[in-house]
This record gives C-alpha cells, sequence and structure tokens, in this order.
C-alpha cells in the first residue's frame, strides 16, 4: 500500500514539470535544479509508484498510462495547497518584486498598454509587465492553466475549464483619412466611404473583418488599396495615400494628431468589440494577480476606449 506519510511532495513538482516539458533539461532550467537532482527524483517517483511513469522516447519523455491517470489529481492538489497557502500572503505595490506575464491583442495593446505602465510604474516600481502575443484561445487557455500567463486581454473570450472572461469596456470603431482631403461635416457619406481606397489589416478568415460583414449584409463591398500586418503601420498608409483606415476611437484620438488624420463617424452601424479581460480560478486566491486586474479596471475606467 502506498505511504502518503512518507512521500516528499516535492516530488510532485518535478513530476508535473516532467510532463509539461518531457524533458530532464528544462525541468532543472524550470525548477532550477541539477539535471542529476531530477534524475535522482524521478527514480524517487519510480519506486515510489511502482512505474517507470516516463519513457524515453525521440520526442522526448512519454507518460505512462499511469503518468497520464496521475496528472489531473496531482495538478489539482498543488493548485489548492497553493490557493490555501496564499489566503494568508499579501501584496503591496509599493515593495513588490514581480513580474506578470499578460496575454494581449495587438489593438488592445497600442490602446491600453502605454497606459498601463505608466499607472502601475508609479504604483509599484517594482513590478515589470510582460506583453505577449495573443495566440490562438486554446494556446492562451492552456498557458493560463499551466500559470505561464496571469492575464489575457483581447476582444473575444477564451472558453475552456476555470477559465474567467470579464468584459471591461467597449471599443467603438471610426474612419479616418488625411487631413488634406478634408470631407464636410463628422460623419462621412457612404459615397465618399465608397469611392476612396481602404487599408486593412489581414482579415482572420476569408469573410474578412467587422466592417466587411456589415457591408456585405447590406450588399455592399469597399474597394482595398492595401492589406497590412499591424495598425501602426495601417494609419501610417492611410496619412500617405489618403486612404480610409479604421480605429477604435482613443487610438484614433492619437494617430489623429500624430500623422495628421482626420477622424469620421462610419456610414454604417458597426457593432462595438469588448475589451475582455481573461484570467483562471487557480490566480483566484493571488492578491498579486487581484491588484494587476484592478490597476487594468482603472485604467480603463480613467481612459475610456470609446467616445
Amino acid at each position: 500500500m502506498f505511504n502518503t506519510k512518507k512521500f516528499d511532495l516535492n516530488l510532485l513538482t518535478v513530476f508535473l514539470e516532467l510532463w509539461e516539458t518531457r524533458s530532464v533539461t528544462r525541468t532543472s532550467e524550470r525548477l532550477s535544479l541539477t539535471q542529476s537532482a531530477v534524475s535522482h527524483a524521478l527514480r524517487r517517483l519510480r519506486i515510489a509508484l511502482d512505474d517507470e511513469l516516463f519513457l524515453q522516447s525521440r520526442a522526448g519523455l512519454r507518460p505512462t498510462s499511469l503518468a497520464q491517470r496521475l496528472v489531473g489529481p496531482i495538478r489539482k492538489a498543488l493548485e489548492e495547497i497553493g490557493d490555501t497557502l496564499s489566503l494568508e500572503s499579501s501584496f503591496d505595490p509599493t515593495t513588490a518584486q514581480r513580474e506578470f506575464d499578460i496575454a494581449i491583442g495587438e489593438i488592445v495593446e497600442l490602446s491600453l498598454a502605454p497606459l498601463l505602465v505608466k499607472k502601475v510604474a508609479e504604483e509599484a516600481p517594482g513590478v515589470s509587465l510582460k506583453f505577449r502575443a495573443m495566440l490562438d484561445s486554446r494556446t492562451v487557455c492552456a498557458m493560463l492553466e499551466k500559470g505561464d500567463l496571469q492575464l489575457a486581454l483581447s476582444t473575444r473570450d477564451i472558453n475552456g475549464a476555470s477559465i474567467k472572461n470579464e468584459t471591461l469596456t467597449e471599443l467603438s470603431l471610426v474612419a479616418m483619412l488625411s487631413k488634406e482631403i478634408l470631407l464636410p461635416g463628422r460623419l462621412m457619406s457612404m459615397d465618399k466611404y465608397l469611392s476612396i481606397p481602404h487599408v486593412v489589416i489581414h482579415p482572420v478568415d476569408h469573410r474578412g473583418s467587422i466592417v466587411d460583414l456589415a457591408l456585405a449584409e447590406n450588399g455592399l463591398k469597399r474597394p482595398i488599396g492595401a492589406v497590412v500586418q499591424n495598425y501602426m503601420v495601417m494609419a501610417m498608409v492611410a496619412a500617405q495615400c489618403g486612404y480610409i483606415c479604421h480605429l477604435p476611437h482613443l487610438l484614433a484620438d492619437k494617430f489623429g494628431d500624430l500623422l495628421g488624420l482626420e477622424i469620421y463617424d462610419l456610414p454604417i452601424e458597426i457593432p462595438p468589440s469588448p475589451l475582455i479581460a481573461t484570467s483562471h480560478t487557480r490566480f483566484q486566491s493571488d492578491p498579486g494577480v487581484a491588484w494587476l486586474l484592478q490597476m487594468v479596471k482603472a485604467t480603463v475606467k480613467d481612459w475610456p476606449l470609446s467616445p
């Protein structure tokens, strides 16, 4: 019978890292241990559980069927222990030394990151924010689950077990055009809107963006003059070439002053995009992550992202 009283719980941390990395070398790097120490821990695990647990293969360590059955309960148990212990912990932003990893969409990063970094630097000089590319939903969900991310900020929900999505505000689009092509009034007419080429971001699928979908519902199609990879380039192309581009209102204000672009209301109704903060319940008792989320909310409140 397995003797839990004599079992070293530190071995479970090694087990999880071996599961995630499938490598003794990478596990040793993550845990700041020698490869010899990790190999010794694996031998102790094999003896205690009477199973090889991880087998050598060309693709790295391959878990046995017992390891596959154990990983879920072990991960849950360690998370519960960590949550319980962190209940008594505190987070003092004035003295904290910590790095937070945040997955963020490009349009959200341009809108929010400069403001958020400034607010965090003022309140917590020892805290640094590491913004990472917003990957596909499944990858972001897995990274939140493993603790590689503490937060995700984007315009879409991330679905998964123990994932929490919270809508913070909405991002409303406006049209932008060079001030050298001055049009009367605030509202751009549909005739002008469809007669001037547009510069757009590379679409996520063949249907196009929300603008294209809204136009298509009305039997309309806009002329595309250029397709680019990021929003800053899009605004610069619009300024240089006299094309129309679309940006959230906050960015439009900044880019308009910087690049000489005028802001216009769209001649067609485009639903605003939500700004969503996504977190994992594994951090619900982490006061540092709770503070970070409050910083994000305060930034959004102080600098509204919609007109």
